[in-house]
């Protein structure tokens, strides 16, 4: 009986150490490891990159907005009286201050305001307000909007400039949605008092 297990006893030693030899080799591999990570971080760089393209264009568009928001304001305040011809001149002359963006959703106002001092307060009224784009509404006039404290002077006037553009991202849009980018400029009246509406605002 002894006789016959003796001969076999190798043989499960060979087997033995040949697994022995096949766990070391199997903790040793680093075969395929960096496939692995790389597959583990693409996800993360891919959303990286999109993310910052996203912020980027965002970015540049909130800059643009600025632009016009301002050149709408120095060009609506410059002149004594706008004609309806000349409001239209002046929207479409700011609109290409977006390019190379589109402009086709922007919506802006411009407002004259009316200071007037009230005992110690600075109390603001729309002496008239015309838009364009769309969703823009123009002003009520004589409906009270707050005075910025660099234009509390009584019996004075300025111009509010408001520039809206709605952003909807790429690749995030499931995430943020639709972002409206909102620019909101008071501009003070110059070489004149004020600015003269003459013949409504341009359809």
């Amino acid at each position: 009986m002894m006789a016959r297990l003796l001969p076999s006893l190798p043989r499960a030693g060979g087997a033995l150490a040949r697994l022995r030899t096949l766990g070391a080799l199997w903790t040793a591999s680093v075969a395929g490891v960096a496939a692995i990570e790389f597959a583990l971080v693409l996800p993360v760089m891919v959303a990286m990159l999109l993310g910052m393209s996203e912020v980027t264009l965002g970015v540049n568009l909130d800059r643009k907005l600025t632009l016009l928001s301002r050149s709408l304001a120095d060009l609506s305040s410059r002149v004594q009286t706008i004609t309806t011809s000349d409001m239209n001149d002046m929207f479409q002359a700011s609109a290409i201050v977006m390019q190379p963006f589109g402009s086709s959703r922007l919506a802006m106002v411009v407002t004259q305001i009316k200071v007037t001092k009230v005992g110690n307060d600075f109390n603001g009224t729309v002496d008239w307000s015309c838009a364009r784009g769309t969703g823009a509404q123009a002003k009520p006039s004589n409906v009270n909007y707050p005075v910025p404290s660099g234009f509390q002077t009584d019996n004075s006037y300025y111009m509010l400039i408001e520039a809206t553009l709605p952003y909807t991202p790429l690749f995030g849009k499931a995430i943020t949605g639709t972002i409206n980018l909102n620019e909101t400029t008071p501009w003070p009246i110059r070489n004149n008092t004020k600015v003269t509406l003459s013949g409504g605002c341009p359809a």
